[in-house]
């Protein structure tokens, strides 16, 4: 990164961490540019919100941001982020799903720092061998489902079940642009069968949120379930857990009618283009992505890395149990694919919203499948008619 003769600052807005704000402080002496830090909302609507309306009005007072896979896809595909294909670093190390991504969304709208996924995990003392199939889920699940304990819990609830939909959608073969194909279909009967007619899954699942399903898990009355990568080590944590790194199991997940393949998700920089100091914030882009820099934020935030030579780094495999649990980072999010087509439409909030709520619809039984996919197609028409 270029050294400046004089001390420049830039904006930049992320995570609320006070270990992050002391070494994003050392760009001042690093490169000569000083790094004002702010903290996103603490409430992710108010993150929305804030960021949507940043975007829309041309905001110039940030110059670097912090971007998941929602606001990647709001800036990146509305053409209010610079596409930062020429200051890429580490191309070649990078994680096949983010190439991908970039590929579908037609630019390099985030310098990733982070590549996290929504593994498929389970408790070996309930689950001796994990479930190949989507019919070894059903009939595993039924086999330990008794009293208190549940054979599958996913995140159905409280903003998360949009991924679940996602996944089951993506293993079922479905037609992403349109929705109306026989395998979504296939895709909503198989959810709302676990409520409604294998009784593997609890009605509570509609409310169900990330830290629920966790100390569900971690008390033993879960068989199998998923949540986010991060989400081992808050299980692992919680006091009295019956979950283990012994006993905690993960795998590739149960093959539908089509494939086997999972989420991923993930944050990094972003830059933009309302900004009007990019030159010192393309220096600090290229500073941050040093990989030096990329471990430290990671180990900061306890999150998994995006390039496959850190995969057995021995400080993120100490950090980070996910990474060596079952057959291994690498082999879990082989083909995982992100949220498409969350985040590779410019209608990133509308058709994050509508995939929420035709979780709901059918995990609650407040819509039959037949009459849940006739309302999603109607919905994503009337969400692309109005773009």
């Amino acid at each position: 990164a270029p050294a400046f003769a004089h001390s420049r600052e830039i904006t930049m807005i992320g995570w609320s961490n006070p270990r992050l704000a002391e070494l994003f402080g050392r760009a001042e002496k690093d490169i000569g540019i000083k790094i004002n830090y702010d903290v996103l909302p603490a409430k992710w609507d108010d993150v929305m919100q804030k960021i949507t309306l940043w975007g829309q009005t041309g905001y110039d007072g940030l110059d670097v941001m912090f971007a998941d896979d929602l606001i990647g896809g709001m800036w990146g595909m509305n053409g209010w982020a610079e596409d930062l294909s020429a200051i890429s670093i580490n191309t070649d190390d990078l994680v096949d799903n983010i190439k991908d991504l970039n590929n579908a969304a037609g630019g390099v709208y985030r310098l990733f720092f982070t590549l996290g996924a929504e593994p498929f995990m389970y408790n070996k003392d309930l689950v001796a061998t994990p479930p190949t199939t989507w019919e070894e889920m059903i009939a595993t699940a039924k086999s330990i489902t008794k009293g208190d304990v549940w054979g599958w819990r996913p995140l159905g609830g409280n903003g998360h079940a949009f991924n679940t939909v996602l996944l089951m959608l993506n293993q079922a073969g479905r037609d992403l642009e349109s929705l109306s194909d026989p395998a979504s279909l296939t895709a909503l009967q198989f959810m709302a069968d676990w409520v409604q007619t294998h009784k593997i899954t609890p009605s509570s699942t509609v409310s169900e949120d990330n830290a629920a399903v966790e100390a569900i898990a971690a008390a033993g009355n879960a068989g199998m379930w998923w949540t986010y990568d991060g989400g081992t080590t808050g299980i692992l944590g919680i006091e009295g857990s019956k979950i283990t790194k012994d006993n905690l199991g993960m795998a590739r997940w149960p093959k539908g009618p089509s494939s086997d393949i999972g989420l991923v998700h993930g944050w990094g920089y972003m830059q933009p283009k309302a900004s009007k100091k990019k030159d010192e914030g393309r220096a600090v882009l290229e500073w941050l992505g040093q990989t030096s820099l990329i471990k430290e934020v990671d180990l900061i935030a306890n999150a998994t890395p995006p390039y496959k030579s850190l995969f057995t780094d021995p400080d993120y495999v100490a950090a980070m149990p996910q990474l060596t649990a079952g057959v291994g980072w690498e082999e879990l999010i082989r083909g995982a694919k992100f949220r498409e087509p969350i985040v590779n439409h410019r209608q990133v909030t509308q058709i994050w919203g509508m995939m929420e709520k035709l979780g709901g619809y059918v995990l609650s039984g407040e819509k039959s499948p037949a009459d849940a996919q006739a309302w999603v197609m109607s919905e994503y028409q009337t969400i692309k008619d109005e773009a």
